[in-house]
């Protein structure tokens, strides 16, 4: 019997247009009234995952920055995070600043963009709840540094020509990974969304074989890895759905509303 669902966000919980839909919610609802938790597990930062972890009506601690962190709904306070260590996490923001890349830099409780990236981010991504929690600086390292503040995500999309991929995958105690053929992350070695759906089945107090974990993505896999029933969206990549025990419709086909429903059968 599965006794908690963690659901990815983008290509799974959101349809197409960036939304969760009504009948996703009630799946939601009717799945939390029947005992079960319903959890997100996903690559955005803390500000982002709460807000649409209110807005679905999922439980109180959600995993996000690909599971680098945990974080409760009410609130907002983080009550689990993994670093980048140094000097990698300094040497990560050398290779992609100054490559006309979109950044995305968590640092620890912060967002940060440079000039390039917050004037791409304002074209390209249209969510209040990022823009509203980020913080454009001239200088990201001499920011961090000067603060103290540690490198725990980096997110780089846009201009895939430009990605310095082999260097940062020769860096000591970091992991790469992406969320869509155009983009890369890059976190703590041994970070990844199977590790934090560990993370919540045990706060929870659920086995991982009564989990159930739906994506769509290459860093879903982890997370899919762990469930004891893995599934994958109808959208999602072949790897995706080879690793899945069940496939559901796709994200703009009510999707996540059926793989929660099948759950409760």
């Amino acid at each position: 019997m599965i006794k908690l669902i963690s659901l990815d966000l983008d290509g799974t919980l959101l349809d197409p247009q960036g939304r969760i839909t009504e009948s996703s919610k009630k799946a939601i609802a009717k799945a939390r009234a029947a005992g079960v938790r319903v959890v997100l597990n996903t690559g955005r930062p803390a500000p982002e995952a709460l807000w649409f972890a209110q807005e679905a009506g999922l439980d109180e601690v959600n995993a996000c920055l690909g599971g680098a962190a945990l974080v409760e709904r009410t609130g907002g306070r983080t009550t689990s995070r993994r670093d980048i260590p140094e000097p990698s996490a300094r040497r990560v923001l050398e290779l992609c600043l100054g490559r006309e890349i979109e950044l995305m830099i968590f640092a620890g409780d912060e967002i940060l963009m440079d000039p390039f990236s917050q004037a791409s981010l304002e074209r390209t991504y249209p969510y209040p709840a990022f823009h509203n929690a980020a913080r454009a600086v001239a200088d990201p390292i001499a920011y961090m540094e000067s603060r103290g503040l540690p490198l725990t995500k980096l997110h780089g999309d846009w201009n895939p020509g430009r990605y310095p991929l082999e260097e940062l995958a020769a860096l000591p105690g970091v992991a790469l990974t992406s969320s869509n053929p155009h983009d890369f992350e890059v976190v703590a070695q041994g970070v990844d969304k199977g590790r934090s759906l560990g993370q919540l089945a045990g706060l929870y107090g659920v086995p991982l074989a009564e989990c159930a974990a739906v994506g769509d993505s290459g860093n879903d896999l982890a997370m899919l890895r762990a469930a004891g029933l893995p599934i994958a969206m109808g959208n999602a990549s072949q790897a995706v759905k080879e690793a899945a025990a069940r496939t559901a419709p796709s994200n703009g086909q009510e999707g996540v509303a059926w793989a929660i429903l099948s759950c409760l059968e």
